[in-house]
């Protein structure tokens, strides 16, 4: 007789599966007692191996626990008390470090999250050097929070070898194991800290140098306001480390991939509410080649990613979210456009009668990479400003708030393409499409430069 129903029901490994032999109980009783004491044998191991991976859970998250309590409480005795016996005399130094370099930064929150009890393939134990036997290559999640600054905390991966010892505890035995994960600025030496009326500065550089950046975020939070409104947090955290190499690090990238751009603002796109507060990263070699000016209009202009990433979605144009910040950095400083977009100018003179091909479309997303030769990536950054320039222009301030808005509304239902999004938002805010937008867009920018105007280098990103 076929027994097609119970053959086909096997799980991952090939096996009777649980559910199906609950389901065919009666079938496999009649195969009598042994039969039985096979399937008795078979569920036992499933369950000691559950009890065995949940109390391997259970160990972990508390080693995690104690971790997470010396490190508020600033006791590196405690956090070291939490590597197993053999760990190295690295690892046990950079305990110390660690809470060393956190003794200046805000802390409210900091905790920990278990991700995957076996996240990645362990090199062979090197003796009894990591303690007493089974090993866990973890990967968590680190929550944390800046006391005044951060309502929602911020999340970093980190990949854990931890072991259990010989009192059945779990204890951390290495954090090298794997290559990956967050590099915080903690991780990288003692921060400094500097706290102003809209802004917090934690920073590897001197005190005066941070105490500069802070003022100018200072300045720049109320300046972003009067035009974004006050409906986000009105405050910026900004990270200042020493060195090139250290800003590359922080962002996970080759520093050469970052030259000439003075800062970074990271975050997370479409956040739910107002209440998460950026990153601004500053790049200290591009920072200090700044003039004055150039300081304030980067600034502002990172702080304009912050004030409206709750309104910047995957399907946001890019040049329209680099175009606010940079029409929000430039306001008030009594630049014209020529001085503001120089590359662009230049570009179109030495263009002559092919200028055309240069105001051809709105700038791509990929435009904005970087990479490109010669002066390509400015020349995007200034043909956004440009496109904001001729909303505001021609429609108002207000037109350019409720476009972004209107973007951004447009496609959380995800059933209109990106460039659909885009049409149906101008049309709703501005009154007319892409195509006349652009033609707008195209029409001012030869207006604007067409005509002689002094030449001003332009601001580093």
């Amino acid at each position: 007789m076929a027994r097609g129903p119970i053959t086909g029901g096997t799980d991952d490994t090939g096996g009777l599966s649980r559910r199906r032999v609950l389901l065919y109980g009666a079938g496999v009783a009649v195969a009598g007692i042994g039969g039985t004491t096979a399937w008795q044998a078979w569920a036992d191991a499933v369950d000691d191996e559950r009890e065995a991976t949940q109390a391997r859970e259970d160990g972990v998250r508390r080693a995690l626990e104690a971790r997470a309590a010396a490190v508020l409480a600033r006791d590196a005795r405690a956090l070291a008390a939490t590597l197993a016996p053999g760990a190295s005399a690295d690892l046990v130094r950079r305990q110390h470090e660690l809470v060393a370099n956190l003794a200046q930064v805000p802390l409210s929150q900091w905790t920990y999250r278990v991700l995957s009890l076996d996240a990645y393939p362990l090199p062979p134990a090197l003796g009894d050097a990591s303690g007493a036997g089974e090993r866990a290559p973890v990967a968590v999640e680190l929550d944390y929070r800046l006391t005044g600054f951060d309502e929602q905390p911020m999340t970093a991966t980190q990949y854990l070898t931890f072991v259990r010892g010989t009192d059945g505890a779990w204890r951390l035995a290495a954090d090298s194991d794997h290559d990956g994960g967050d590099v915080l600025l903690w991780d990288l030496g003692p921060v400094r800290v500097v706290r102003g009326r809209y802004s917090l500065v934690l920073g590897l550089r001197d005190q005066a140098s941070l105490a500069a950046l802070g003022a100018e975020a200072d300045q720049a939070v109320p300046a972003v306001s009067t035009v974004w409104g006050r409906g986000w947090g009105q405050r910026t955290v900004l990270v200042a480390p020493q060195t090139a190499d250290q800003f590359g690090t922080l962002l996970g990238a080759e520093p050469a991939a970052f030259a000439g751009i003075a800062a970074v603002c990271t975050g997370e796109l479409g956040a739910a509410d107002g209440r998460r507060t950026d990153r601004i990263t500053v790049n200290p070699d591009a920072w200090d080649s700044l003039s004055a000016l150039g300081r304030r209009v980067v600034i502002t202009h990172e702080t304009t990613h912050v004030a409206t990433r709750v309104d910047t979605e995957a399907w946001t144009p890019r040049w329209l979210s680099e175009g606010v910040a940079d029409w929000t950095g430039y306001l008030g400083t009594g630049r014209n456009p020529a001085q503001t977009t120089p590359e662009l100018a230049a570009a179109l003179a030495a263009a002559g009668s092919g200028a055309a091909r240069l105001l051809a479309a709105l700038p791509r997303d990929s435009d904005f990479d970087g990479g490109a030769p010669g002066t390509a990536l400015q020349q995007a950054y200034q043909k956004a400003w440009f496109a904001c320039r001729t909303v505001v222009d021609r429609y108002g301030q207000a037109k350019l708030v409720a476009l972004y808005a209107a973007v951004a509304a447009g496609g959380r239902a995800g059933t209109l393409s990106r460039d659909a999004v885009l049409d149906r938002a101008l049309r709703g805010t501005l009154g007319v499409g892409t195509a006349e937008f652009t033609a707008q867009w195209r029409q001012d920018v030869r207006a604007a430069l067409s005509a002689p105007a002094p030449k001003a280098p332009s601001t580093p990103r």
